[in-house]
């Protein structure tokens, strides 16, 4: 427990260290967002200057309606600064270390290495289909872990996908939250972990107390963060930076684009 209070007191400590240099650094300085309105209007304002001279051509005019609903940003600067920390972290530490380690380890063995991980961390996703009622989900949840930990060497591999068609359940608790129309609150960047929200920054708690890889703080106060490290420079070696860095290099605010990918991303998920 003592253990637990001090990682959670050098969370807040991160937080607020990242808090006081808001203004250090503006990851948007060489990449700015189309100016928008700061009236009371929700629609941003659109230049329409350049529409008269495609008026006279033949061309089919599509009526494009967008989501009125906008990402609440109550800490814009803070979370700004964050995602500066996060993407030189990723671009600077996570991205070199994934590119040796994948020249090292060949992606059978990498993929098996997440596999394995995947299924050390059911309890989480059955858990959270129990809270959500969806029961037929946990029970395909104790199904994998039971035909991935013996038939499928200790979980090193997928058969009870491969063979017997049980799709992975992807349930956390902030998609508990949402469930039960929790609202998302205000989004936030969170140090190390990247973009979230007020309920899913909560919901992440819960989700770390029910993650079996905690518990390798008992062994060490870093063996937890140096193992949730190794996950994700594994998992990076086999996504190949695709989804990340095809997000950020192509957007005029790659912040933005995070952002609102993450969004959808999350209403999508607790939708399904």
């Amino acid at each position: 427990m003592r253990k637990l209070v001090l990682l959670m007191c050098f969370f807040v400590l991160t937080m607020y260290t990242f808090n006081i240099s808001l203004f250090a650094e503006d990851s948007t300085a060489s990449r700015e967002q189309p100016v928008v309105s700061e009236s009371g209007d929700k629609n941003p304002v659109i230049d329409t200057s350049d529409i008269d001279e495609y008026a006279d051509e033949d061309v089919d005019y599509v009526d494009i309606s967008m989501d009125a609903a906008s990402v609440k940003d109550s800490f814009p600067h803070y979370n700004r600064a964050v995602f500066t920390f996060n993407d030189k972290l990723y671009y600077y530490f996570f991205r070199p270390l994934s590119k040796g380690y994948k020249a090292v380890l060949p992606e059978v063995a990498r993929l098996g290495v997440r596999n394995f991980f995947v299924n050390v961390r059911t309890p989480g996703r059955f858990f959270n289909c129990l809270f959500q009622g969806k029961f037929k989900g946990a029970g395909t949840e104790l199904s994998r872990l039971l035909i991935n930990s013996t038939i499928g060497g200790a979980g090193f591999s997928d058969p009870a996908k491969k063979y017997f068609h049980l799709d992975l359940q992807d349930e956390d608790f902030g998609q508990t939250l949402g469930s039960y129309n929790t609202g998302a609150g205000s989004h936030l960047e969170l140090p190390f972990f990247g973009p979230s929200n007020v309920r899913d920054a909560f919901g992440l708690i819960i989700d770390t107390a029910l993650d079996p890889v905690t518990l390798l703080m008992f062994l060490s106060p870093y063996a937890s963060p140096a193992a949730r490290a190794y996950i994700a420079i594994n998992d990076i070696s086999i996504d190949k930076g695709d989804t990340y860095e095809g997000l950020v290099e192509q957007a005029i605010d790659p912040y933005i684009a995070i952002q609102d990918a993450y969004t959808q991303n999350r209403a999508k998920k607790i939708k399904e």
